[in-house]
């Protein structure tokens, strides 16, 4: 396991964030302490040292340790594959990542800690509080001088991943001016359903008396959440709560101000993935912030069943007649998304082919029990500079 320490000046430890991390890799962390300053900050691994080195290819590692993908072969990707990477304008150093809870956010949190992780950036944390889980800053409230740690003197913060509900204010607060804001929405009724199988909902289902309990919140979900805050429920338009929609529109919805909000995150996030069209979403994504094909590589995480025995399609329509504001969000992005795409031309396809297939080939090779001292090496492509897959990389990859 690995823990990324925030440190008092005194050494007193102030928080602790835990991940999934091999314990080899703990060897190569070093914590931030510093007697000046109180604060947070990702040390430097070994990482990105290694992969400079590796990228010399024939100068300093020996071709008996290289595995070249046979995506580095350009036939098989174009029969007209020039080797002048396509990269956008814009680079984005800075990411505020909104964490949607069961939106698939956890598989998306994963190349927003590597990023940032290989480049030695300041993240926002948490402090650890009682019954918190430790990538939760908050459910019920925005970023605040309460809820998470202070970065290091003289740094600000750099990747914003963990949950937290949306502000727009609160988030240019603490996020410096050239921070890219990227969300993610997932089909409502399958969010409520994953949500159902993943955290139960006992304060409602627990009161209600009958064989298909679901079925009977979904006749009236209204008779049910009352009295509980909106902001409070997992069930009553949750991606909208997290999205900051106003307080207003959960007791009155109003389809005009639903619109002018949406109109306004439109303007305020760079990119909204969506769930059911991750590598899609990932590849657009990774042209709009300007990163390379390694940045964004991903594995699956934290994905559950799709089939749950207490609801199915036919329940469908009765649960979008009542989360309206979160099929506004969900619609309102989708349809974004592949405005963004089309846009791109038949390029963005040629990209996508490309990643899809290479992304399974990474995970093939890291989930394969061959030994792995052998790196994966990727040549360069028209859409990102040569880079090695290395087995520290893996790890990172499988990180939860």
């Amino acid at each position: 396991m690995v823990t990324i320490y925030a440190l008092h000046h005194e050494g007193k430890y102030l928080s602790a964030t835990k991940s999934n991390m091999p314990d080899k890799i703990q060897q190569n962390k070093t914590v931030h302490n510093s007697v000046s300053s109180i604060g947070v900050s990702v040390s430097p691994s070994s990482l990105s040292q290694r992969n400079e080195s590796r990228a010399l290819f024939g100068k300093r590692i020996s071709k008996k340790s290289i595995m070249l993908t046979p995506l580095s072969d350009p036939r098989l990707v174009s029969t007209n594959v020039s080797f002048e990477i396509k990269m956008t304008k814009i680079h984005y150093k800075r990411v505020a990542f909104l964490k949607v809870h069961k939106a698939g956010s956890s598989t998306a949190q994963n190349i927003f800690l590597r990023y940032g992780e290989s480049r030695n950036l300041t993240f926002v944390l948490p402090i650890i509080r009682q019954d918190h889980w430790d990538n939760v800053i908050g459910i019920e409230s925005t970023l605040n001088d309460y809820n998470i740690l202070p970065p290091p003197k003289n740094k600000t913060y750099d990747v914003l991943c963990c949950h937290v509900l949306y502000n727009s204010e609160a988030f240019h607060k603490y996020m410096p001016n050239d921070t890219a804001y990227v969300g993610i929405v997932r089909e409502p009724f399958d969010q409520f359903l994953s949500t159902l199988n993943y955290f139960g909902a006992p304060h409602i289902f627990e009161r209600i008396k009958a064989l298909n309990k679901v079925l009977k919140y979904l006749q009236n979900p209204t008779q049910y959440e009352h009295g509980i805050p909106y902001w409070w429920s997992f069930t009553n338009n949750r991606m909208a709560v997290e999205f900051g929609f106003p307080s207003n529109l959960f007791r009155h919805y109003s389809e005009e101000n639903s619109m002018n909000y949406l109109r306004k995150l439109d303007k305020e996030f760079q990119f909204v993935i969506i769930m059911e069209y991750f590598t899609e979403s990932v590849v657009m994504m990774r042209r709009i912030l300007g990163w390379t094909t390694k940045d964004v590589l991903y594995f699956r995480q934290n994905a559950a069943r799709k089939s749950y025995s207490f609801a199915d399609n036919t329940h469908r329509y009765m649960y979008e007649r009542y989360a309206k504001l979160d099929y506004d969000l969900y619609n309102f992005f989708y349809k974004r998304l592949w405005s963004q795409i089309q846009k791109e031309g038949l390029d963005f396809h040629s990209e996508l082919l490309y990643f899809d297939r290479l992304r399974k080939e990474v995970e093939d090779y890291c989930r394969s029990k061959v030994d792995k001292s052998s790196n994966y090496i990727v040549s360069a492509s028209k859409w990102s500079p040569a880079f090695v897959v290395s087995r520290d990389d893996c790890d990172y990859l499988d990180m939860e």
